[in-house]
């Protein structure tokens, strides 16, 4: 009889690869593959004999490059592919690779290979999208695992230090070595091997030290500090103000009870039940007590609860409880295809249910795992060699960068509306150095500004109707941007907004408009938001003119994922117009922002100013919120 479609590896995998196929395709067309060119950036730096770990660079636009030197060197025959073929190689890559790690995953689990691919499909779908380095982390820890398994330490710890010595929370693995043969060989090789990749590096001749990159990277870490609200335990609702003020304290007390429990339990190390589990714990505990930990980190340690949940001899309904409940917290929900991304933004932050019920489920794997005490007969050296293994990841734990720009998203009678987070920092407002077109009024002047909230787009009228009961622009269209309104009628707009949403909507003062459409801490300096070249994101008059405004969002965003910062419509702001920074402001012109399709392209730029009166409505004038 003909086995059933859907217990067909082949079929997961063709569903898989073809959602890859098309995930990588949008975000290449719509430029939004941003941490591959994070990669790509400092992969061009590094060949180029400068610094991607430049301390005050990172400072100043919030790009924290926390892969080392060794990854720039791995990551060029990547580079060096044509800019539209590179990310499909990155992710197709992965997936396949990643695929293959649980297709020869050990005898023991071979009844359970597919339900584990299938299980995961769709966190490493999300981790896919997002060109993120973790599924990296989490097909070497498998791969080790099995060439462990089959008594090939060698290649094991090769792959291992490759992991460790891109981004050193790889090294973590190397605590299972100690359930294996020749212990004290295999760290051996993993000496030899770190050595030969830290120097790997330094066949770029443009740097005459390459250790001093090190260095800087390790400034980098140091500098880098998670005050966001990851989801990790150190952040959940009602633990994080006793966690995370002494969040060292914390992982090392954890790590050390973690180290005590493995110890006890060394007699169970030749069995292949707790090694799975050991390494579920271990990876359980790098992500769930880590600094800065994502929903798609949590595919570093998936895996390995996913093995030890199978290999189960008996699950009980509170271990089917826990698997379902990951299923729909790590699965379904975070995938905007299956779950509105405000309904899991809502849930993950009012509950923090999946970061919870993944914590019982580790605690569960810790219970199997260690069980009773038995007697405590340790062997000193290799406690030793463990606890300096596991400090270096550990006290070097700034794991997953999160970009600055994370989102909220509000839900408003069927129009939904996002607001990107721009984070707070000093910079000089007015003209840019060079710029030949800047007018008189683009005064350069210091100005240092609080962390805000900013329209991702200019408001539609979609927006303005369903708060409004009647749209007043000229160009009609639900993903216009609302046009044809005065200042006074913005305000009305924003008042009522806030009365539906209990929030504190407004318009942008100037400078948080600004420092928005510059890129805010990720500014690469562009004349355009996003750009230097006005076709790529703006629609002005002699850039796609066709005598009205466009749909938002449909040119390449900025740095900060803003859309429509340079043209389409003006944006009005907060502040009443001056000619200069400490001239008398008007009494009836406001300052409007970001130029529009009907004019040149020069008054586009971050810097231009120009006043509008209040009284006044046009169809070529908007505005976004801010927050």
């Amino acid at each position: 009889m003909n086995k059933q479609f859907y217990k067909d590896p082949r079929f997961w995998w063709t569903f898989g690869l073809l959602i890859v196929l098309l995930a990588t395709t949008l975000e290449v067309v719509r430029g939004r593959n941003t941490n591959y060119f994070d990669y790509q950036d400092s992969t061009r730096m590094f060949w180029e004999g400068l610094s991607p770990y430049n301390l005050e660079y990172a400072q100043a636009h919030a790009i924290y490059f926390l892969y080392s030197p060794v990854f720039s060197v791995l990551f060029a025959p990547i580079f060096f592919l044509p800019w539209w073929l590179g990310p499909y190689v990155w992710n197709v890559g992965n997936y396949t690779l990643f695929s293959l790690a649980i297709k020869w995953l050990p005898k023991p689990l071979e009844p359970y290979r597919l339900w584990i691919f299938v299980f995961l499909l769709s966190v490493i779908l999300q981790t896919v999208f997002c060109y993120q380095h973790n599924i990296i982390v989490s097909y070497i820890y498998i791969f080790a695992f099995i060439l462990l398994e089959k008594g090939k330490g060698f290649w094991a710890v090769l792959l291992i230090m490759i992991s460790a010595t891109t981004k050193v929370y790889g090294a973590a693995e190397l605590a299972i070595l100690l359930c294996y043969p020749r212990f004290w060989r295999n760290i051996g090789y993993a000496v030899l091997c770190g050595a030969l990749l830290l120097l790997l590096p330094a066949i770029n001749t443009a740097f005459d030290n390459v250790f001093v990159l090190y260095k800087e990277m390790f400034d980098m870490i140091a500098a880098h500090h998670s005050d966001s609200d990851f989801v990790g335990i150190l952040f959940a609702v009602g633990l994080k103000p006793f966690l995370l003020p002494n969040y060292r304290v914390v992982q090392l007390v954890v790590f050390a009870f973690l180290g005590v429990a493995f110890f006890l339990r060394y007699k169970r190390w030749k069995d292949f039940h707790f090694r799975v589990q050991a390494l579920a714990v271990l990876t359980g505990f790098m992500i769930l007590f880590s600094d800065c930990p994502e929903t798609h980190t949590y595919i570093i340690c998936l895996p390995f609860y996913a093995m030890a949940f199978w290999l189960q001899p008996r699950r009980t309904w509170l271990d089917w409880t826990l698997f379902w409940s990951l299923v729909v917290n790590f699965c379904i929900l975070p995938t905007d295809v299956l779950c509105p991304a405000w309904l899991h933004e809502y849930i993950h932050r009012t509950y923090w249910v999946d970061v919870y019920t993944f914590f019982f489920c580790w605690l569960r794997i810790l219970w199997q795992a260690v069980g009773p005490a038995e007697p405590l007969e340790v062997p000193v050296k290799k406690v030793a060699a463990v606890v300096l293994m596991l400090l270096l990841p550990v006290g070097l734990q700034a794991q997953q960068t999160r970009k600055i720009s994370h989102a909220r998203t509000y839900y408003i009678n069927g129009v939904t509306f996002k607001m990107l987070y721009v984070e707070g920092g000093t910079f000089t407002m007015g003209a840019l150095p060079g710029d030949t077109l800047a007018d008189a009024d683009e005064v350069r002047h210091p100005v240092t500004l609080q962390s805000y909230y900013i329209g991702e787009t200019e408001v539609t009228q979609a927006l303005w109707e369903v708060v409004m009961g009647k749209n007043r622009s000229k160009q009609k269209g639900e993903d216009m941007p609302v046009e044809y309104v005065t200042y006074e009628q913005v305000q009305t707009f924003i008042a009522k907004l806030n009365q539906m949403t209990g929030k504190q909507f407004r318009l942008p003062t100037e400078a948080e408009w600004e420092y928005a459409a510059r890129g805010g801490r990720r500014s690469k300096g562009y004349l355009y938001a996003g750009s230097n070249d006005p076709a790529e994101v703006a629609y002005t008059l002699e850039h796609d003119f066709d005598d009205h405004h466009k749909p938002v969002g449909q040119k390449k965003p900025n740095e900060l994922g803003l859309y429509d910062m340079s043209g389409n419509v003006w944006e009005f702001c907060e502040d009443w117009y001056r000619k200069t920074p400490d001239g008398k402001p008007s009494c009836y012109f406001h300052v409007i922002r970001g130029g529009a399709y009907d004019c040149f392209s020069k008054y586009s730029r971050v810097t231009n100013r120009f006043m509008y009166d209040q009284r006044r409505r046009r169809m070529e004038v908007g505005f976004r919120l801010a927050l």
